[in-house]
């Protein structure tokens, strides 16, 4: 895991209102999503979810994380919010590409394997919550197109390395993977 350097030219982290209980490896997304101003949702304008452009947010995270070095960055639960997938698959890999060979990409989301599911989204976005959109299991494995999996692979979430002493409870129609930059 990449430190946050101690040096005294580094700003105190807590100073920008980076949450700093968060992991190292999490803190792009955290960043990303609001530990500055560069998170805005106008929901009476009728803004969807926005965020700054991934040069930006690697530009910024690098004063805190040494990119040149393998980190790990992590989606859970929360493409969905993007609600073009297009435009999803351009920001994960703005990201990956500014990190450096060695580095982890994570992710777990929903996927639409249910009317059902889709309805209840669709009641959820209606109460006036961000939009969440599911991904097809094809368009979710292709966020992780050029990287070498994690066995075992690209599977449900329950399936992800399960205790099999453990009860499983419900299903529930998430997806996750790990896959590593070569």
């Amino acid at each position: 895991m990449t430190e946050v350097s101690s040096s005294p030219d580094t700003p105190d982290p807590a100073a920008t209102g980076i949450d700093t209980t968060v992991p190292h490896s999490a803190r792009i997304w955290n960043y990303w999503l609001g530990g500055t101003d560069n998170y805005t949702v106008d929901r009476a304008a009728g803004d969807q979810f926005s965020a700054a452009e991934p040069g930006k947010v690697l530009q910024d995270a690098g004063e805190w994380l040494d990119l040149t070095r393998p980190v790990a960055l992590t989606f859970m639960g929360v493409l969905g919010h993007v609600t073009d997938h297009d435009e999803a698959r351009a920001i994960v890999a703005g990201l990956l590409d500014g990190l450096a060979s060695g580095s982890y990409l994570a992710i777990n989301d929903s996927v639409n394997t249910s009317e059902a599911l889709e309805e209840a989204l669709r009641v959820y976005e209606a109460s006036g919550a961000v939009p969440y959109r599911t991904r097809s299991v094809e368009q979710f494995a292709g966020y992780f197109d050029g990287l070498e999996l994690v066995e075992p692979g690209v599977v449900l979430v329950a399936d992800w390395r399960p205790d099999p002493s453990a009860d499983r409870g419900p299903e529930i129609p998430q997806m996750g993977g790990v896959g590593r930059k070569p």
